[in-house]
């Protein structure tokens, strides 16, 4: 018996339209790109060259989106942007790729439904 391994292929996150709600609220709307996450994960002190813990990735893009609280919705678009970029939702990544997963969460966040949490970010 022959087994396949699953392939994983990894969205080009910085040329996918924006199908979510505009990351900035300056009215302008703004395109997020990966230098501006990293301006943030800078602002942060995170260090570019060891890797993001997940609780890191999950900071990083509060402060990009500017959210001072989360709900569920938050998390579960977040760990399923880290599924679609890495494979998995892990303890840590490579720091690029959490930047790119900010970035694909940032472009698909439809925010969470009102109905079930008031719309609170």
């Amino acid at each position: 018996m022959k087994f396949e391994k699953e392939v994983h292929i990894k969205p080009d996150v910085w040329n996918m339209p924006d199908k979510g709600q505009p990351w900035c609220d300056c009215g302008e709307a703004h395109e997020l790109s990966a230098d501006i996450v990293y301006e943030f994960a800078e602002e942060l002190r995170l260090d570019p060259r060891s890797s993001m813990s997940h609780l890191q990735l999950i900071e990083l893009t509060m402060e990009v989106w500017n959210f001072e609280e989360v709900c569920r919705f938050f998390h579960l678009a977040l760990n399923d942007a880290a599924q679609i970029i890495h494979g998995k939702v892990a303890e840590h990544y490579p720091f690029a790729v959490g930047i790119d997963i900010v970035g694909y969460f940032s472009k698909t966040w439809q925010g969470c439904p009102e109905e079930v949490c008031g719309g609170d970010d």
